[in-house]
């Protein structure tokens, strides 16, 4: 084997390693929370812990692995519902697509995820989703069937509200009630249930560079 190929192989390796060192903690964090072990982690993707630490030195670098993961899923589904017949129906489903997920994706800690989400390392993401979901919201008002004061970025706070309710402290509530109040959201989102919303969106800037003027 050549030399270029033996780093083509470790290349392709190291790719490898990182993407079951993301599934796996990704999978860990939500059956155990923010704060399992990172030996747990290293076990279940069938790594060395010196492994995981080479490519994740700290919880926060693994956590913005993680969300990078999940924006790239999110713009997936958004492309899909892009291709829709129904502009509303296009609207729906992702918004259901991305609260069921949020709903069972509630093992990293709140406030490590919103530390980690405005990361400037996931600026390019953020951006593509942002695009994406406007390409929704304008499709569905080009159609009349969504409301005209609605942005791109609304979505994403909306997502957060409902994923939100995953994390109410009350013993015995049903894993669906996301869904009453996602019901809630898509009903506001009418254009025949609209009042003038005070403020407005939040810039998209602000999302997509935080920190930056």
């Amino acid at each position: 084997m050549s030399v270029g190929e033996s780093a083509t192989v470790l290349r392709a390796d190291a790719a490898r390693n990182r993407e079951r060192i993301v599934a796996a903690a990704m999978e860990v964090f939500a059956e155990r929370g923010l704060e399992a072990s990172t030996a747990e982690i290293a076990a279940r993707a069938g790594v060395g812990e010196a492994t995981l630490f080479r490519r994740f030195p700290t919880k926060d670098d693994l956590v913005t692995a993680i969300i990078g993961v999940q924006f790239q899923e999110s713009a997936e589904l958004a492309e899909s519902c892009l291709e829709d017949d129904d502009p509303w129906r296009g609207v729906e489903r992702f918004l259901y697509g991305m609260a069921e997920r949020a709903a069972v994706d509630h093992g990293i800690a709140g406030a490590a995820k919103e530390k980690c989400i405005a990361a400037p390392a996931l600026a390019g993401e953020r951006r593509r989703v942002i695009d994406l979901t406007s390409q929704l919201v304008r499709r569905a008002q080009k159609a009349d069937a969504l409301r005209a004061d609605i942005a791109g970025q609304d979505l994403m706070f909306l997502m957060s509200a409902v994923a939100s309710l995953a994390e109410l402290p009350f013993p015995g509530l049903r894993a669906d009630l996301w869904k009453r109040y996602l019901g809630i959201f898509l009903d506001g989102l009418r254009p025949e249930a609209a009042t003038k919303l005070r403020p407005g969106a939040p810039s998209r800037k602000l999302i997509e560079a935080p920190g930056v003027e």
